[in-house]
């Protein structure tokens, strides 16, 4: 991941990871991701992956360029803090197994 702070572009890794071919898109990620993450289980996930998304949050970027997904414009803090909700009980459920 890369922080590009003067046009706010938080360049996020595999960070969102999707399916399709949009190239920019002001529309929902987090479902996507959650979609790609159920069907690759690629994200290396561990019991500080809710906390440090959470914190690249804090950066208030103003776009997420995703290497396997559109760039967002959207609420970028918004999602971001989604994401890491997202992750916590995936974390959860892998520590129960």
């Amino acid at each position: 991941m890369l922080y590009e702070e003067t046009t706010g572009t938080l360049l996020c890794g595999d960070l969102f990871t999707q399916v399709g071919n949009k190239v920019a898109t002001d529309d929902d990620i987090i479902e996507p991701a959650g979609f790609a993450e159920d069907l690759f289980q690629a994200s290396c996930l561990a019991p500080t992956s809710g906390a440090t998304v959470r914190r690249l949050a804090d950066l208030a970027p103003t776009t997420l360029a995703l290497m396997h997904g559109p760039s967002f414009s959207g609420d970028c803090v918004g999602a971001l803090k989604a994401l890491a909700d997202d992750y916590d009980p995936r974390v959860a459920a892998a520590a129960r197994t």
